[in-house]
């Protein structure tokens, strides 16, 4: 499926427990090509109790890797990537799905994911290790917001900090 944010044409695949989602384009703008999800299990969760959620990225600033995207066709002859975690906390005592996934890259919406049901249990943690590309040899900067409803019918959305992509350092 093809989308077009402003004048960039992302390349965008989101991987969670067997859903997979794509979006792709060609030129040079930015890809977050994957984010693999691992949840850990909490407390069940307490009636009447609304859903929160923090996100936590590490390593934020995000060095420059440099090591190959390969899984995705979008990201084969890019070579300025990044790598990092993206850990979604529960911290109210009532489980979340988060059913929204909206992405941006340098300011710019390339991934606008609906449909999704990661689950976050109460008191528990989701981990997401997103990988971004671009043809932009430069710094850029990353932000997801997660969309959901707790175990209680609350929606909830959480916008995760801004995540700095360090540019590669010149020899």
């Amino acid at each position: 499926m093809f989308r077009k944010s402003f004048a960039l044409w992302p390349v965008v695949l989101l991987s969670v427990a067997g859903l997979v989602t794509s979006s792709c384009g060609s030129s040079k703008s930015p890809t977050s090509p994957t984010t693999n999800a691992s949840t850990s299990t909490g407390t069940t969760s307490t009636p009447g109790v609304t859903g929160a959620l923090t996100v936590i990225v590490n390593p934020n600033p995000v060095p420059f890797s440099g090591k190959p995207i390969t899984d995705i066709a979008g990201c084969n002859n890019r070579n300025n990537t990044w790598y990092y975690q993206q850990m979604i906390q529960e911290t109210n005592g009532s489980a979340v799905t988060i059913n929204s996934e909206i992405d941006m890259f340098d300011g710019f919406v390339v991934n606008n994911l609906t449909g999704l049901k990661m689950i976050v249990p109460a008191r528990g943690t989701m981990t997401l290790n997103p990988k971004w590309c671009s043809s932009e040899a430069k710094a850029h900067t990353a932000q997801s917001t997660f969309g959901g409803v707790d175990a209680n019918g609350t929606s909830l959305t959480v916008n995760g900090p801004v995540v700095n992509l360090m540019a590669a350092t010149k020899n």
